[in-house]
């Protein structure tokens, strides 16, 4: 327990700054929506200039922004799902790598504490930040459609594109975790978690544009919380299993991989 709470006290900064700005955010891009809503002609006519692809890619080929649901589900639920990501991302691979960068490790492992009990204490002190970062922006974005004009919406969908995310950044950052095994460097490891989550965002947008690469869909999470498809038919238990089975074998893969290491100080 006091791995865990020694990781809660030295990640709150970072959580606290992340959660600040995507809060802050949904608030911002919520409060314009009103105003926005109303000059429907308007609308209709800059969504008619979208480029074809880029409408395909954001998922307006199927919501409208004329609706609250259609735009949260467009905007806001992207920088969410894609920045969420990063933090997540970066979380997890900083989170044990940084014991080596820092030369705290051995320190660690000197006292009466397994290296499995280590990785779970580290790996609750993730969940529980993850946790409480889309708690904080699940909050933020019921009590911005209640604070603004926005018209009639569901509240259950709002509720499942708020949930959605946080599978796909638990995802994230376990994969990251797991990857963080092979650096002694934090910043290498960050670094790796990054361009992960960018790469895998592009091979998403290439894979939705083409045909030809469609099948490269299935091996990225954006994929499994696509908006479109949480809008009209929710989250499929089928996509939280691949997620979660990502996410469990990710983890396992750690534990195997951790304790079999030679760690270098």
């Amino acid at each position: 327990m006091q791995v865990l709470r020694r990781e809660l006290r030295a990640n709150r900064r970072s959580w606290l700054v992340w959660t600040i700005a995507l809060t802050a955010l949904i608030l911002l891009m919520m409060s314009v929506y009103p105003s926005f809503r109303q000059d429907t002609v308007n609308l209709e006519a800059m969504m008619d200039l979208f480029p074809e692809a880029l409408a395909k890619v954001f998922g307006l080929d199927k919501l409208s922004m004329a609706e609250p649901i259609g735009y949260y589900a467009t905007e806001p639920y992207f920088m969410v799902l894609l920045f969420g990501s990063l933090y997540a991302a970066i979380l997890g691979s900083s989170i044990l790598s940084k014991e080596e960068d820092d030369k705290t490790i051995e320190f660690l492992l000197a006292r009466p504490l397994s290296r499995n009990r280590m990785l779970a204490n580290k790996l609750l002190a993730l969940l529980f930040l993850l946790g409480l970062f889309n708690l904080g922006i699940g909050l933020v974005a019921f009590a911005s459609f209640a604070a603004f004009d926005v018209g009639a919406y569901s509240s259950a969908t709002l509720l499942r594109l708020v949930i959605a995310p946080l599978l796909a950044h638990i995802t994230f950052a376990s994969l990251a975790f797991s990857l963080s095994l092979f650096f002694a460097r934090r910043k290498s490891a960050t670094s790796l978690a990054i361009g992960m989550v960018i790469g895998l965002y592009f091979v998403d947008v290439l894979a939705t544009l083409s045909k030809k690469f469609e099948v490269l869909r299935y091996f990225t999470p954006y994929y499994y919380v696509e908006a479109t498809g949480i809008v009209h038919d929710g989250i499929k238990p089928l996509n939280v299993l691949a997620l979660l089975g990502v996410t469990v074998v990710a983890i396992a893969a750690s534990f195997w991989a951790y304790n079999r290491r030679d760690i270098t100080v």
